[in-house]
């Protein structure tokens, strides 16, 4: 297995659960992919601010088998508000019904009343909607987000409510971004309560890997074929060049990493497809402030015609402590995905002061920032799932099960596979290790 973010992770711990002997490498220091744990010196935090649900199944029961619970759950409860599109002050949201939604800033009351034709609609979609298994909406990938809010539900509704709710796991472009990538979300969380993880998910990532005896600052540079379905790998490690024969590979990587291993190993479809897979950049500051202007954890969405810099920004007030820390807590700032690709190269220095201030000017009166911040950089942070991106993930699952039927032992995970969030990841390496199991009749 190659990846030791949470898609392979997840895989990994399903085929040792099910006697396999897995060898699972990891090119970076630390497990856990996007959310690697940052030690800045005001200590461990988690630079996505990883938004969790209890309907996220593939996550929770990886975390449950792992015996990992008491770190993790319960989720700590965070509650939602929204950023005026003045751009300064936020206010609360609810998702739970039409009446909850008409309350949020510049949401149409007619317009909120027509979403409750959603449940229906989702209902009538719903034999397309499994995260497990994305590819099944392809035959809804057939609008944006943007188009079937205006059609069903109104102006106002996708600007101050469809496109924020989205973008609060990972930002969106409503105008490009398919409606699956709503649906499937809706779907699964209709009935869910939000959170977080007790403990950053990098944490929860280390000790995984752990267990799992994950192999650190070990990269395979190349994937050959070879007679009978193996597969030969070279691997580098600050010790040693090595190669090896494996049984079969999982590859849990960015789909573009995935290309550039397997670009010999696969078809012209399925080099097509993955090169196809568009993702969005991101930069997060996290620091500690005060005042802050919640007296629990909140998660602030900003709509992106707020015309902010920011996607979003979370406040996490201090627990316990002294009185010192009354009033003061952590804050995570996340640039929206234009800003982060446009200023990717800027120095640390230069970032924090540009997201401090726009976290500032969300609340009127701002914050005093308190020590340093950690900046975290993510070229590839999300997969941008536009119009498109599920008819051309059926076509690459329907080559998937052919080269298998053949007896092709590659198997790929990913959230690209599913969705931008650390359940879409999960579930994706779960379906790849039943998927493993399967074809070797376990």
């Amino acid at each position: 297995m190659v990846g030791a973010g949470f898609a392979g992770l997840a895989a990994a711990q399903q085929l040792t659960a099910a006697g396999q002997r897995v060898r699972l490498l990891e090119r970076d220091a630390r497990a856990g992919g996007r959310a690697a744990l940052a030690t800045p010196p005001s200590g461990a935090v988690d630079p996505t601010a990883a938004r969790v649900t209890t309907a996220d199944a593939a996550l929770l029961d990886t975390i449950r088998a792992a015996r990992l619970d008491e770190h993790s759950l319960p989720l700590r409860p965070w509650t939602s508000a929204q950023l005026a599109v003045s751009g300064s002050g936020f206010g609360p949201v609810g998702d739970d019904e039409p009446g909850a939604i008409a309350r949020t800033a510049g949401v149409r009351w007619l317009d909120a009343l027509r979403l409750r034709r959603l449940p229906r609609l989702a209902r009538r979609y719903a034999p397309h909607l499994d995260l497990g298994r994305a590819e099944q909406a392809a035959p809804l990938d057939d609008r944006s987000l943007h188009d079937f809010g205006e059609l069903y539900f109104g102006r106002s509704v996708v600007s101050r409510w469809l496109e924020p709710w989205l973008a609060e796991r990972a930002p969106v472009d409503e105008r490009q971004a398919s409606r699956v990538a709503f649906l499937l979300r809706w779907w699964a969380e209709r009935d869910a309560t939000p959170g977080a993880l007790r403990e950053a998910p990098g944490l929860l990532a280390e000790l995984l890997a752990a267990r799992l005896g994950v192999q650190l600052r070990a990269s395979v540079t190349a994937i050959e074929a070879r007679s009978g379905g193996r597969l030969r790998l070279a691997i580098e490690t600050p010790a040693r060049t090595e190669t090896m024969e494996a049984d079969a590979v999982l590859l849990a990587l960015p789909a573009a990493d995935t290309l550039r291993l397997v670009h010999t190993v696969v078809g012209t479809a399925e080099r097509e497809a993955l090169g196809a897979m568009a993702v969005e950049a991101a930069i997060s500051w996290t620091g500690r402030a005060r005042p802050l202007p919640v007296s629990v954890p909140t998660r602030v969405r900003i709509p992106r015609a707020a015309g902010s810099p920011l996607a979003s920004v979370s406040f996490e007030p201090t627990a316990g402590g002294g009185p010192a820390d009354v009033g003061s807590g952590r804050i995570t700032a996340i640039a929206g995905p234009a800003w982060s690709a446009a200023h990717l190269s800027l120095p640390d220095a230069a970032l924090a002061e540009a997201l401090t201030q726009a976290a500032a000017r969300c609340v009127p009166g701002g914050f005093e920032f308190a020590g340093e911040g950690h900046v975290a950089r993510f070229p590839a942070a999300w997969p941008r799932f536009e119009v498109g991106a599920f008819r051309r993930l059926a076509r690459f699952r329907a080559v998937q099960d052919d080269r298998r039927a053949g007896g092709r032992r590659l198997y790929f995970a990913g959230d690209w596979l599913a969705a931008a969030s650390l359940e879409g990841a999960a579930a994706s390496g779960r379906r790849a290790a039943l998927d493993l199991l399967a074809d070797l009749r376990i």
